[in-house]
């Protein structure tokens, strides 16, 4: 009750879409290694994201992951996975009883993961003596974001798209949780479109 004669609310909703990354550097690397690399570099993106409502501010944070569609060749497939989390500040641009425009800002940390693995069929102990390659590359680092939200509510029901940008900062790439030298440098911008169902109030 306090909470609603404050003008007070908040709502919550799981988001699923679409996402693009270009991560800087690590894509040549792989790729001159003779490994192969996403042509497109797209994939699905899902995740979370909640707000308190103080009158024209809101206060909250979330996180999301975007995996890249696999690359193939005939002796090794190549995973790309990005994941972060934030907090979050956004600001009604419009408002009403049923809808919810906001711009937002957030700030927090994310990382990436780069995984190749070779391709091999044969004997099961001869396999066992002489596995498949696999090689895990990662690196971490701060993540800044920027989204646009539309929100419809319907009671406690809450429908609505977010498109949004982020960058992640690449503070160094370990192989096999192996830190390493020479590695590429830059950071990792990404792209994303999503549609969002929860619940909540405003």
């Amino acid at each position: 009750m306090m909470a609603i004669l404050l003008g007070a609310g908040g709502f919550g909703y799981w988001t699923v879409g679409g996402g693009f990354s270009q991560p800087s550097g690590i894509g040549d690397a792989v790729k001159d290694a003779g490994y192969p690399w996403p042509d497109q570099n797209y994939g699905w993106l899902s995740g979370g994201e909640g707000y308190g409502v103080v009158g024209k501010l809101l206060i909250g944070g979330g996180g999301a992951g975007l995996s890249l569609f696999v690359a193939t060749s005939s002796d090794y497939n190549t995973s790309v996975r990005l994941g972060w989390g934030y907090f979050s500040l956004g600001y009604a641009l419009l408002s009403s009883d049923k809808i919810l425009l906001f711009p937002s800002v957030g700030i927090g940390g994310g990382g990436i993961t780069v995984e190749i693995s070779g391709v091999k069929a044969g004997n099961f102990k001869d396999l066992l003596k002489d596995p498949p390659m696999r090689a895990e590359i990662s690196s971490g680092g701060a993540f800044f974001k920027g989204s646009l939200t539309f929100l419809y509510r319907y009671s406690f029901l809450v429908l609505g798209i977010t498109a949004g940008g982020g960058y992640l900062l690449n503070s160094g790439w370990s192989v096999n949780d192996n830190e390493t030298t020479g590695y590429p440098r830059g950071g990792t911008p990404l792209f994303w479109a999503a549609v969002n169902i929860g619940g909540g109030w405003w």
